[in-house]
């Protein structure tokens, strides 16, 4: 690789040191452990400037201290001033009218932090704010409590505990699903069924969730399977081992499966996509100034035949590898249209630990096609049975996403 910079596609949570850091964009249910390449701070005078008129000006200052003062001596509850300053940084943030965007305090900071070892107590969701205002579910982690009790990639979440949420309340949602190991947790969602909305309640109990990302076995003859459940720190090391295994074992052609895979590191993903690539674009960047990052693959690829399986739940890192295995016409593509993730955030570590997290730029595949809010539509388009009970090879008589893609490499 000529370009290592770690990006996150976020879920639940990312390794902080006292610096920033890079993430393309989810916002909230799963956890990555890495170490980053770029020390800066943010909060020193040359690096962001915090004063002057475009900032904050005496009309703005006037009316804020008038707005405090009615609610201090009229409003119909005691506030405290914690609760005040809390909610003018918050309101800042959410002026941008960015769901990808929030402040986050000491206390959010240290949830947001607490999965960074590849593992944390809820309920294994990966959410996303949806298009049309609600939570939509990226994908429940595989094995997780979650994904047993049944909740699938597309579902809304109306309530949690009975308190309604929405895309802009999403990581409060986020954090109430997440808590005391063991404890039980009320997710209401909306899911569409026959052409009508139908609402369901699943009662989940709480558990540690541990994120493996590999899968891999040899499914007929000479074609290979390998799974990735997520981009994380180890990923790239876990593939390598599996792909290798199997080749040993006489595989000649492969599937990849990202389906439900909501993402993870751009460092990994691109490692990924490159052992299939020749020399060339895997993705790029673009900021607001105009400047471009491009990330490419070497001379060197593996030339098995490739179909690579998508779906809804595929998402941020699965898009970058689908997307440049696509566009450069290595790989078939297999499935329903991807999740359409396509912006980076970056985490700025505050005063009092506390932070901030804003989108900075867009990511774009070789053909520069930027995916947000799009996805990726495959080369093949299967959908799954109405009622399908699970994919995979475990799964391979209703899995018809898996059956064509073994039909296309016979």
């Amino acid at each position: 690789m000529k370009k290592s910079k770690f990006i996150i596609l976020i879920v639940f949570a990312l390794v902080i040191t006292n610096i920033s850091a890079y993430l393309l964009g989810k916002n909230s249910a799963k956890g990555f452990e890495l170490d980053f390449s770029k020390n800066e701070t943010t909060t020193e005078k040359k690096d962001v400037k915090t004063d002057g008129p475009d900032f904050f000006d005496k009309q703005t200052a006037d009316t804020l201290g008038a707005v405090i003062g009615h609610i201090k001596k009229n409003y119909y509850k005691n506030v405290d001033n914690e609760t005040l300053n809390v909610g003018l940084i918050k309101g800042v943030v959410n002026s941008l009218d960015d769901p990808y965007s929030e402040f986050m305090t000491k206390e959010e900071l240290k949830k947001f932090m607490e999965s960074t070892n590849g593992k944390y107590v809820g309920v294994g969701l990966v959410v996303s704010p949806g298009k049309d205002g609600y939570i939509t579910v990226v994908s429940p982690i595989k094995g997780s409590p979650a994904y047993k009790a049944g909740i699938k990639s597309g579902d809304r979440i109306i309530k949690v505990d009975d308190v309604e949420y929405s895309a802009e309340t999403m990581q409060d949602a986020v954090n109430k699903m997440r808590g005391e190991e063991g404890k039980t947790v009320s997710i209401t969602i909306l899911r569409d069924e026959q052409k009508q909305k139908k609402v369901h309640e699943f009662k989940i109990k709480r558990e540690t969730i541990k994120l493996q990302t590999v899968d891999g076995r040899i499914l007929e003859k000479n074609i290979g399977y390998i799974a990735i459940s997520e981009f994380d720190k180890p990923t790239y090391e876990d593939f390598m081992k599996e792909f290798e295994a199997l080749k040993k074992k006489g595989i000649q052609k492969l599937i990849l499966d990202l389906r439900g895979n909501p993402g993870g590191l751009l460092d990994v993903c691109t490692k990924i996509a490159d052992v299939f690539l020749d020399k060339g674009t895997i993705v790029y960047t673009k900021y607001k100034d105009g400047k471009k990052e491009y990330y490419y693959s070497d001379e060197k690829k593996e030339d098995l035949p490739l179909v690579v399986l998508v779906n809804g739940g595929s998402a941020s890192a699965s898009e970058i590898v689908s997307g440049a295995l696509k566009d450069r016409k290595r790989a078939k593509l297999v499935g329903t249209q991807t999740f359409g993730k396509g912006i980076v955030q970056r985490l700025f570590n505050l005063p009092f630990e506390t932070a901030v997290k804003l989108t900075i730029s867009e990511y774009f595949t070789p053909n520069g096609n930027n995916i947000h809010k799009v996805g990726i539509k495959p080369d093949e388009v299967v959908e799954l049975p109405e009622n399908v009970k699970g994919i995979g090879p475990d799964h391979l008589s209703e899995d018809t996403q898996l059956k064509k893609a073994l039909e296309i490499l016979k």
